[in-house]
């Protein structure tokens, strides 16, 4: 499992690109990580939730609006979920899907760590 010092490595970073594939779409933070979508996430902004799958890309402009903006931290609670931080209006949560398959992937520089739930 991913530790908090495996997190911490990926501050500070920014979302600096966003890769939509067919199945999956990949959030690229400079030359230090990366997170593969495969689940459901929600963009919370401004308190304004909408909510998308790593597997739809029509639900990826979601994702354009936290473009080029600094990380302030990233965790993962005891249920999988990773909420990454841009700022206290700006939060993005990945929810794993229960279904023992992998719903999300973070690669950091020491390790790739592939998320599953069952």
């Amino acid at each position: 499992m991913i530790s908090d010092s495996d997190l911490a490595e990926m501050v500070p970073s920014a979302l600096t690109g966003v890769t939509v594939g067919i199945g999956s779409q990949i959030l690229l933070f400079g030359d230090t990580a990366s997170v593969l979508i495969q689940c459901p996430f929600v963009s919370d902004i401004n308190r304004i939730c909408k909510w998308g799958h790593g597997e739809d890309a029509n639900t990826s402009p979601l994702l354009f609006d936290f473009l080029n903006l600094d990380v302030e931290a990233f965790s993962i609670d005891d249920f999988g979920v990773l909420t990454i931080t841009f700022s206290a209006q700006m939060i993005l949560k990945v929810f794993p899907e229960k279904n023992g398959l992998e719903s999300y992937v973070v690669s950091t520089r020491r390790d790739i760590f592939p998320i599953l739930m069952w």
